[in-house]
């Protein structure tokens, strides 16, 4: 499904999200990912030769325990070899067995979050992701991994994240980044096998370590760091897209607690203004 318009999101949040269908949509969204879930549970793995202990997930976590601790039980699952960092500046800290925490101040936000966890890597990828993602059968971290493995040149592998419950998916070849005199290490557009190189790729990807230290998050960004990181990325690292590497993203609009944070997005706005504005 393709994503809703600008126009549709404002009707959605006026008379769903925060309006008079709020309890019975929230009642029915619920539902409807529980049940979304426990379907992607019996999707089976199909055989990868993938060696998962080469890769770290790194996640951020932020005042979501129940998302993050799904998001660790996936990962160990399927992939029971991978290492797991999660970086978590919420107010209680979540604390999982056989996962590495980085506990950080209160908000210090996902630029921080984000370099924390890179800064505790020690193997050759890394797996970025949000703390809403989920990992199922069709996800295919050995696709990724064997795609950076054939091809040198080629950095960092973002998959196709899939919002749940519509399905929806988004098109990053028109994914716009902040003004910049870089020039692609790789040509846009390029196929490296079944790598298409784009400038910009979903938060979901796996990356070479090295590659992705040489860009590192900025930590004074504390919710808007995407394209920031992609446009400082650029002419320093090559990326690209893998269709067949996938993830499930459990958005919760309803979450009002959550949101109060993640959409207080002034401060970031400024800096990136003051950035990039000339």
């Amino acid at each position: 499904m393709k994503p809703f318009s600008d126009r549709q999101k404002a009707w959605a949040e006026a008379h769903v999200v925060r309006g008079p269908l709020r309890p019975i949509a929230s009642l029915a969204y619920h539902g409807l990912l529980r049940a979304q879930v426990a379907a992607a549970g019996l999707v089976p793995r199909r055989p990868e030769p993938v060696d998962a202990s080469r890769i770290t997930a790194v996640i951020k976590t932020f005042e979501r325990p129940h998302a993050c601790a799904r998001l660790v039980a996936s990962l160990k699952r399927l992939y029971p070899a991978m290492l797991i960092i999660v970086v978590d500046d919420s107010r209680s800290p979540l604390q999982l067995n056989g996962v590495e925490t980085v506990v950080l101040p209160f908000d210090s936000g996902v630029g921080a979050g984000r370099q924390a966890g890179l800064d505790r890597v020690g193997t050759p990828f890394l797996l970025n992701l949000d703390d809403d993602f989920l990992l199922y059968g069709g996800s295919h971290v050995g696709a990724a991994l064997a795609a950076l493995d054939q091809t040198p040149s080629l950095d960092l592998v973002g998959g196709r994240v899939i919002d749940l419950p519509l399905l929806i998916t988004h098109d990053f070849r028109r994914a716009a980044l902040f003004p910049t005199k870089a020039r692609p290490k790789i040509a846009p557009g390029t196929r490296l096998g079944q790598v298409e190189v784009l400038d910009k790729v979903p938060n979901f990807f796996l990356a070479r370590t090295e590659a992705v230290r040489a860009v590192g998050w900025n930590p004074k960004l504390k919710r808007l760091d995407h394209a920031d990181f992609f446009t400082r990325a650029k002419g320093r690292i090559a990326s690209g897209m893998l269709d067949d590497f996938r993830v499930l993203h459990l958005r919760d609009p309803f979450n009002a607690a959550y949101r109060s944070f993640r959409d207080d997005v002034a401060a970031d706005l400024a800096y990136l203004r003051s950035t990039y504005s000339g």
